[in-house]
């Protein structure tokens, strides 16, 4: 068998979550595909995946030679292509995942630009505001906007991600406005996440921390929405200021107690450990780090 083409039927497969959507993409009969991946198990003595009428999984086994497979298959095409053409031209599929504030916001204008840098390379863009498993979802790039400490991933940091206390013109001169962190306990606060009981949001203004128990009457896992929440009077709302730039620019938001800080966050990418960083992943880091940096401050 050529193990090579094996593997990557193997990583279709996986990637495709399926045998036939796998054979599609590799323009090949379905039963090819079954029987490299067959062959493939025979030879190494493992079983990769568990098949079902209705799903595809992979066992243990299946997920490390996953990575090993798609890592090695990665610099294969990597070298080849160099081979033939002589430079280090972009081009195959990049898989990203981002959440959909982030996306809708800033790469919705930036992907356009980084295709015509790079013409010959496929992006698949994800939006999803669930923390999905990278190494499952076949991502080559996840964005992330956070503090973080993933030992089994490399992050890096593309930009900070301030984030600001808003709420509306409306919200204010009905409830008053906040001027300490103290007072926000008795506001409104619109939390990001699904807790009920309320969240125990920090803010520092450089010489003390105030910790402050905060309830609400909306909990979301999208800044868009819990923006639109605020805008409409719902209440006061902590998020990054690229999500509400506009609302404060046009006045339906208003910025509160902008001498206190929250903990900082960062927009991160997070990519598979490899001993050699794809070219194409390589590329897309530079051009987010390039282009996000400038406008971070």
């Amino acid at each position: 068998m050529d193990r090579i083409e094996c593997m990557r039927a193997f990583v279709a497969t996986v990637d495709a979550n399926g045998f036939a959507a796998a054979a599609r993409a590799m323009r090949v009969p379905r039963s090819k595909v079954s029987k490299q991946i067959q062959a493939l198990e025979e030879s190494l003595g493992v079983q990769l995946l568990l098949r079902t009428t209705r799903s595809l999984h992979m066992t243990e086994a299946g997920a490390e030679y996953y990575e090993a497979c798609r890592e090695l298959i990665s610099a294969l095409d990597e070298a080849e292509q160099r081979a033939r053409s002589g430079l280090a031209e972009v081009q195959g599929v990049l898989r990203v995942n981002a959440p959909m504030s982030f996306g809708l916001t800033q790469l919705g204008a930036l992907l356009p630009k980084f295709h015509a840098q790079h013409p010959k390379l496929e992006l698949q863009l994800v939006l999803s505001d669930q923390q999905v498993d990278p190494i499952k979802g076949g991502f080559d790039v996840t964005i992330r906007i956070a503090s973080l400490a993933d030992s089994s991933m490399v992050a890096r940091q593309l930009a900070p991600a301030p984030r600001v206390l808003v709420a509306s013109p409306g919200y204010l001169q009905r409830a008053g406005t906040p001027e300490h962190p103290k007072e926000l306990a008795g506001h409104a606060f619109l939390n990001y996440g699904y807790l009920q009981s309320g969240v125990s949001l920090q803010l520092s203004n450089g010489r003390e921390t105030q910790s402050v128990h905060v309830t609400g009457p909306l909990h979301a896992n999208n800044g868009d929405l819990l923006a639109q929440a605020a805008e409409a009077g719902m209440g006061i709302a902590l998020l990054p200021t690229f999500i509400v730039e506009q609302a404060l620019a046009h006045g339906t938001l208003v910025a509160l107690m902008c001498d206190w800080q929250a903990p900082p966050i960062s927009i991160n990418a997070v990519y598979p450990t490899a001993r050699r960083v794809p070219m194409k992943t390589r590329a897309f880091l530079d051009f987010l780090k390039n282009e996000l940096a400038p406008s971070a401050a």
